[in-house]
């Protein structure tokens, strides 16, 4: 399965023209947050494929009315991947939007209080396992984990609570962005035991 994944910025070759010709085999689009709602109502409607997103600390309100039309919100939910026509794929997501408070704006959220949310996503990846159900292979968020691709600056500091369910629970791949990176020196994979951390700023084609 491809998806491209998308996050922070908005990239020209995937607008116009050039849209379909680098992406239009895509199965589906994965946003980490911080891009404007037009952009992913853009790429739901011209490749024609299902969006999920969770939201960044740049982006509004999650009580706002305002919500990118035809994509699926990820934020403390677990779902499964559809294809095109709606027939899903087996494969999960999970998801947690934001980032570490640092200027009180929305979607900032307080060690503690992330740490909250974190067991609320957990104890629903554990009760589905009570009745045999699969847990998510994808994690997505905005923020990284703590020590897996975060910065030194108060803003850009992962969630440590993010380590721990990643450790609880092993998905195979953790989708974030936030962290911007410019220059060749910029480290955009990291691993945790066989979990794959991955910054998807800009963008990302991925197969799994």
């Amino acid at each position: 399965m491809k998806i491209l994944c998308v996050s922070d910025r908005v990239e020209t070759m995937l607008q116009g023209p050039s849209l379909n010709a680098y992406a239009g085999d895509v199965e589906a689009v994965v946003s980490c947050g911080d891009l404007p709602f037009w952009y992913l109502e853009y790429l739901v409607t011209f490749l024609g494929v299902p969006v999920y997103y969770v939201l960044g600390n740049h982006d509004p309100d999650p009580a706002s009315p305002e919500y990118p039309g035809g994509c699926t919100p990820l934020d403390g939910q677990i779902v499964e991947m559809e294809d095109a026509k709606g027939k899903g794929n087996g494969v999960l997501l999970a998801g947690l939007s934001g980032s570490r408070l640092y200027s009180g704006g929305p979607n900032q959220y307080t060690e503690r209080h992330m740490r909250r949310r974190t067991r609320a996503l957990s104890a629903r990846i554990r009760w589905r396992g009570l009745f045999g159900r699969e847990k998510p292979r994808i994690f997505v968020t905005h923020s990284p984990p703590f020590g897996l691709g975060d910065a030194k600056d108060h803003a850009h500091i992962g969630f440590e609570s993010f380590v721990g369910i990643m450790d609880r629970h092993q998905p195979e791949l953790w989708l974030h962005g936030h962290v911007h990176l410019y220059g060749a020196d910029q480290q955009r994979v990291v691993t945790r035991g066989d979990t794959k951390v991955l910054n998807v700023f800009g963008h990302k084609i991925l197969e799994i």
